[in-house]
């Protein structure tokens, strides 16, 4: 068939906006895999380093910050990508408000953070760290730029600030296990990490375009608030059904089940960056043709699920078979029992993976509300499944609850496709 001719092959080999993508995805896969390479595995000489109970801590302390994180962007960061490609004209003022917007919210977030730990009777120590590490959310704010260079499709730039943060990092966290430095460190490590991300994609938009500045738009900080606000509960209850597992098993359980728990967890979600790769840096793409090609968008929609599906099945089987030699070289002898834990939760991948496709379409629909109530089932499920199998199968009750909550949200999304198709 002329489908699978040479003559096909080369011409889709040739035309520039194959080109440029496969240019950028290369950026964007080298930068995610040198990224891999330094935290993960300096990761796992951390992890040895503390052993599981201080592991265990440091874990807490991160998802506890995290599940909280979600109101420090009002749900903006799922359509600014979506706004850079639709309204270039306006590229500027949307850059400036969202930044503003999300250096309010970060404010708002540490201090709910601290009254939420204190609240619920976290120790004196654990609070600290709880409340250093929410200062990473100030930061943060500065990733606008992140998707600025997404949308403008220039993912060296985004490759160059990985190479220089994750190198930096490495270097200090191995220096802090030289060192033979407490817990803390390692949190505050985690600050500086950011740091070194966004102050080089900061750098970088400073000589090319101009100065990110605190300049607000009201009637477009409206709009963006208005478009996303679905997000704001559906980064929520996302951030619910990935973090709530290891902050019940924290306080159901012990901080040395948590270290186990978090090691399968770190050792499964290795790969989750390539479905999430591949669907950002063809976004843009995406988003050009639903507005001008309905049948090549649906069409190339239907691909990219296939392609996501089949690639996360294989990683998903790899870690499955070889679950106890990744764990032992990995965290080593003293995680064994993780192994368990990753051959449940790799499975999850997939449907994360069809998740974040599913995702993509709905947000280029505008149809973020089916999102978010997805994801409100997912965080429901997942909570309580976690509060009934804690106390009966420990850890392993705690992956198969996270499991099944990942398996739900792709599920009714497609469902209610089918029903409005």
């Amino acid at each position: 068939m002329y489908i699978f001719s040479w003559n096909y092959i080369k011409e889709k080999w040739q035309h520039a906006g194959f080109q440029k993508y496969l240019k950028n995805m290369s950026w964007a896969f080298l930068g995610k895999v040198y990224g891999l390479i330094g935290s993960f595995f300096v990761g796992i000489l951390v992890a040895r380093y503390l052993g599981p109970e201080k592991y265990g801590v440091l874990n807490y302390v991160l998802s506890f910050v995290v599940v909280l994180a979600f109101l420090a962007n009002f749900g903006i960061d799922n359509i600014l990508v979506r706004d850079l490609v639709k309204f270039k004209e306006n590229k500027d003022k949307i850059l400036n408000t969202a930044f503003s917007i999300k250096i309010i919210g970060a404010i708002i977030v540490i201090v709910i953070t601290l009254i939420t730990s204190l609240l619920i009777k976290n120790d004196g120590y654990t609070t600290t760290l709880i409340f250093l590490y929410s200062l990473n959310l100030i930061f943060s704010s500065i990733n606008v730029l992140d998707y600025y260079f997404q949308s403008e499709v220039k993912y060296k730039y985004i490759f160059w600030a990985q190479i220089i943060s994750v190198t930096a990092i490495s270097i200090l966290r191995l220096f802090l296990i030289y060192q033979k430095l407490g817990t803390g460190w390692f949190v505050v490590s985690l600050i500086f990490e950011s740091l070194f991300y966004v102050g080089t994609l900061l750098f970088i938009f400073n000589k090319q375009h101009g100065q990110l500045s605190l300049k607000i738009d009201f009637s477009l900080a409206k709009k963006l608030i208005m478009d996303s606000w679905p997000f704001i509960f559906t980064t929520a209850f996302a951030l619910i059904y990935s973090k709530i597992d290891q902050i019940m098993i924290g306080k159901m359980m012990d901080n040395h089940s948590l270290g186990i728990y978090a090691a399968g967890v770190k050792l499964a979600e290795i790969w989750y960056f390539v479905p999430a790769t591949i669907c950002g840096v063809v976004l843009p793409s995406i988003v050009s043709t639903y507005q001008t090609n309905l049948i090549l968008y649906k069409n190339r929609i239907k691909k990219l699920l296939c392609f996501i599906v089949i690639l996360t099945f294989l990683f998903a089987l790899f870690e499955f078979i070889f679950a106890k030699f990744l764990i032992t070289i990995t965290f080593g002898s003293a995680y064994l029992a993780a192994a368990e834990i990753l051959r449940i939760y790799t499975w999850a991948g997939i449907f994360i993976a069809i998740m974040i496709t599913l995702n993509q379409e709905l947000v280029i629909k505008n149809k973020t509300k089916l999102i978010m109530w997805s994801s409100f089932v997912g965080a429901i499920a997942n909570v309580v499944l976690n509060y009934i199998f804690i106390p009966k199968f420990g850890i392993v009750g705690s992956a198969w609850a996270t499991f099944f909550s990942y398996m739900l949200i792709p599920l009714i999304i497609y469902i209610n496709k089918i029903k409005k198709e």
